[in-house]
C-alpha cells in the first residue's frame, strides 16, 4: 500500500507565518486611526460573528412579524447594555474597517459599531487598513480580533477556523492540513489546534448540537468527536447537554467503553441474565417524544389526559424527557392486565 504523502511545513514557510501573525497582532504599518462616520459603515456579511441583527433593524426597529424576532430582540437588549458603557465611557477599542467604495466594510467590531448607533453617535474610533486585505489575511485578522476581544460562540470559532483554512488552501494550494499548520496559521496552542480539527471533522450529530448552540465547549466538542459508537455518542451529546463536567464527561465515556469491552470478553455459551424490561431507547430529537405523546392522546381512552401535556415546551430536553416518563406511568397504569 502507498503510504499518503502527508504535507509537510517548511521552517522557511513556518517562519513566514509566523511573521504574518506578529504583523496582524501589532498591527504594524498597515492601519491609520481616523475618526469615521457611523452613516459610512457598513456590516460583512461574511464575518464570523454570526449577529441574527441587521444595521435596519438597529435603525428602523425590530418587526413583530419577523421570523426570528425573538432572537434579534435578545441581542437588540444585550447591544442596548453596550450602549449604555459607550455613553458613558465611549468606545475603548477602536473597530477595524478597510474602505469599499463610498463605504468602510467592518472587519472587526460590529457590536461595538451598531451599540454606538444606539447611544446616538455619529462617528466611532476606528483603524483603517491602508489596503483591502486579501482573503487569506482578512480571514486571520478577523480571528485574532475577534477571539482577543469578544466571545464567540463555538460554531462562531469553528466557522471563522473553516474559512481561514479553506483561505489558506486558495492561496497556497490543496494541502493536508495537519494540527501543526493551523496551529502556525492561526496561532493557537497546539493542542487547540488539534481540538478544532477533530470538531471540523466530527459526525454530523456533534455539528447539528454545536450549530444550535447546545455544546459550546471545545474540549467537550473534541473529546465527544472522537467517539467512533454512535450510541455512545449519542449518550455522551445528551450528558453535555444536561450539563455534565468534562470530568463527568470523561468518566460517564470510560465507563461505557469498559462496560462493552468487558461484554466483549464474555464466552459465547454464557447465558445473560433473563430480559424483564424492554429499553425504550432515546432521541436526540424532542420532536419524537412529542409525536409519540400527540399519538397516544389521539387514542379515544387517552384524549383525557391532553391537559396534562398541554404546558410542556417540547424544544426542551428536560421537560420532554419528564413529558415522556409521564406517558409512560399512564401508559402503564391505563394498559394494566
Amino acid at each position: 500500500m502507498t503510504k499518503k504523502k502527508r504535507f509537510g511545513v517548511s521552517q522557511a514557510l513556518t517562519r513566514g507565518l509566523s511573521e504574518t501573525i506578529h504583523v496582524v497582532e501589532n498591527n504594524a504599518g498597515i492601519f491609520r486611526n481616523v475618526i469615521l462616520p457611523l452613516s459610512r459603515i457598513e456590516l460583512d456579511p461574511n464575518n464570523p460573528r454570526k449577529l441574527a441583527i441587521s444595521l435596519a433593524d438597529v435603525k428602523n426597529g425590530i418587526q413583530k412579524s419577523d421570523p426570528a424576532y425573538e432572537h434579534k430582540a435578545q441581542e437588540l437588549e444585550k447591544l442596548r447594555e453596550l450602549a449604555n458603557t459607550i455613553q458613558t465611557s465611549g468606545v475603548i477599542n477602536p473597530i477595524v474597517v478597510y474602505k469599499l467604495g463610498e463605504s468602510y466594510r467592518i472587519v472587526a467590531g460590529e457590536r461595538r459599531s451598531l451599540a454606538s448607533i444606539l447611544a446616538g453617535k455619529q462617528e466611532i474610533d476606528a483603524r483603517v487598513f491602508n489596503e483591502r486585505p486579501k482573503g487569506f489575511e482578512l480571514k486571520l485578522i478577523q480571528w485574532i480580533e475577534n477571539t482577543a476581544r469578544e466571545d464567540l460562540t463555538l460554531d462562531e470559532r469553528i466557522g471563522n477556523i473553516r474559512d481561514i483554512i479553506h483561505e489558506y488552501q486558495q492561496q497556497q494550494g490543496p494541502s493536508e492540513l495537519s494540527a501543526t499548520l493551523l496551529k502556525n496559521i492561526t496561532g493557537l496552542s497546539l493542542p487547540q489546534a488539534s481540538y478544532y480539527l477533530a470538531v471540523l471533522n466530527a459526525p454530523s450529530d456533534l455539528k447539528q448540537a454545536i450549530e444550535h448552540g447546545k455544546i459550546g465547549s471545545l474540549d467537550k466538542a473534541a473529546i465527544i468527536a472522537g467517539i467512533d459508537s454512535d450510541t455512545l455518542r449519542a449518550r455522551a451529546l445528551i450528558a453535555c447537554i444536561d450539563g455534565c463536567s468534562l470530568k463527568e464527561l470523561r468518566q460517564l465515556i470510560a465507563k461505557e467503553k469498559y462496560a462493552q469491552k468487558k461484554q466483549t470478553l464474555l464466552p459465547v455459551s454464557k447465558r445473560g441474565r433473563t430480559v424483564t424490561r424492554v429499553n425504550m431507547g432515546f432521541t436526540l430529537n424532542t420532536n419524537v417524544v412529542e409525536t409519540i405523546v400527540a399519538a397516544v392522546l389521539s387514542q379515544p381512552d387517552f384524549k383525557k389526559y391532553a391537559d396534562v401535556f398541554s404546558t410542556v415546551n417540547w424544544s426542551y430536553y428536560d421537560q420532554a424527557a419528564r413529558a415522556f416518563q409521564k406517558l409512560l406511568e399512564i401508559l402503564e397504569r391505563e394498559t394494566v392486565r
